[in-house]
């Protein structure tokens, strides 16, 4: 027998086992795992397996002594009948969540194309914002029209993590990031549809500005001098002027431009202006820009994961914004945003892919699992699974392998998960 290989009567709760099974021929979500209950330990042992692998590095537990004799097969204490219809409905289950499974994966692909699409297209649209101004907006317009048609369209559309690597974009990820987490919560805080095509036109234009920041400023990594600090916090009157000379864009989404880093008590910049001085869409972008901002820093080894960037907003930020808006923003990114690493009560580790609306701690994830391929891993719902949540993982934590198994980019983005 093959080192760290046990027979079946040597199993017991506690054990990691290793199942060398194609997966639809046992039950369970993966073929490596903890042992954690008697039911698990039944069905190991009746899969009549002569020998099972287990890793004795990640097992709570010894195996149990090898019995003398030689072991008789299994028997179940069901009639042969009974038994090929519990096997048959077991499968009929599995196929259910594989179905289910492939489905998760192909929404994360549409999501993937589309945000990449959208990359491509504000990539477009501001580099000929100055010289094609007319046809630019007309671009950025249909963009934001999709977004809002999705959301509006399909009530139960929600945010889902999108992994994109790339450093020379991350200023038109930044600004779609800005703009799907504006419009996710307009949608909640019942705007229509004129309101949230202003909202996403304004989101996706709010750093305007920065096109006259010197990159020696929006690239620096060391904390800025008090100069350099009051040339960036220009840019919001900067992108005013732009928007001025582009002649289009909607007077509601300029306001916006203007206003995203003024905050309800008077802390925040250009001018300093304090609740109802500023408008109701720019108090929105105000929010979510902040939230990116601390999961995207410009140290990447510096940012907050989305758990930790949700918990600052609570704990230390909330004073700033408008109250409703910031606990309506909260409670719906859920306990778990997506993009935070999580470890689960198996103690396998994860990504949340997608909140659930319904049941805030129990997202959709993508499982870790090294024996299966980054592109067939795992999408669990975990409102539909035993599995849960036991803690969360800071990103610049994890081992190599994990962060380049779930793709974890520069930076954390998200795009509207619709059907």
């Amino acid at each position: 027998m093959p080192k760290n290989s046990i027979k079946p009567s040597q199993l017991c709760v506690g054990l990691y086992v290793q199942l060398d099974l194609p997966w639809m021929q046992h039950s369970f979500m993966s073929g490596n795992f903890k042992i954690k209950n008697e039911k698990q330990l039944a069905d190991l042992k009746n899969l009549k397996l002569s020998e099972i692998r287990y890793d004795p590095s990640r097992s709570d537990v010894e195996p149990l002594p090898l019995k003398p004799k030689t072991e008789a097969a299994p028997v179940s204490d069901l009639g042969a009948e009974a038994q090929a219809k519990l096997d048959e409905a077991e499968k009929k289950a599995k196929q259910a969540r594989v179905k289910k499974m492939k489905e998760r994966t192909q929404s994360l692909n549409r999501c993937e194309k589309a945000y990449a699409e959208t990359a491509s297209s504000l990539r477009n649209v501001m580099r000929n914002i100055m010289s094609q101004p007319k046809a630019a907006v007309e671009e950025a317009e249909v963009m934001v029209s999709g977004m809002v048609g999705s959301l509006m369209q399909d009530q139960e559309a929600t945010m889902h993590l999108v992994n994109m690597k790339g450093k020379s974009e991350n200023t038109y990820f930044h600004a779609i990031n800005v703009t799907i987490l504006a419009l996710m919560l307009g949608k909640q805080l019942g705007l229509d549809k004129q309101q949230m095509e202003d909202l996403g036109t304004g989101a996706l234009f709010h750093d305007l500005g920065y096109s006259e920041i010197p990159d020696k400023i929006l690239l620096k990594k060391e904390p800025l001098n008090r100069a350099e600090l009051n040339f960036l916090h220009m840019h919001p009157e900067y992108g005013v002027r732009q928007a001025k000379q582009v002649g289009t864009i909607p007077s509601e989404a300029v306001k916006i431009i203007e206003q995203h880093h003024e905050m309800i008590d008077g802390s925040g910049y250009p001018k300093g202006l304090r609740e109802h001085q500023i408008s109701e869409l720019a108090q929105i972008v105000a929010i979510v820009n902040t939230y990116d901002n601390l999961c995207n820093q410009k140290d990447a080894s510096k940012s907050c994961s989305p758990y930790e960037a949700i918990s600052i907003l609570f704990a230390k930020e909330k004073h700033k914004f408008n109250k409703e808006k910031i606990t309506l923003f909260i409670s719906n990114m859920g306990v778990y945003p997506p993009g935070t690493v999580v470890k689960l009560s198996d103690e396998s580790i994860a990504v949340v892919m997608s909140i659930n609306p319904k049941a805030l701690l129990a997202p959709k994830v993508m499982l870790y699992d090294p024996e299966i391929p980054s592109s067939e891993a795992y999408i669990l719902d975990l409102h539909e699974e035993e599995l849960k949540i036991i803690d969360s993982i800071r990103v610049s934590n994890l081992p190599e392998e994990i962060l380049n198994y779930f793709n974890l980019g520069d930076s954390v983005n998200v795009f509207i998960d619709s059907k």
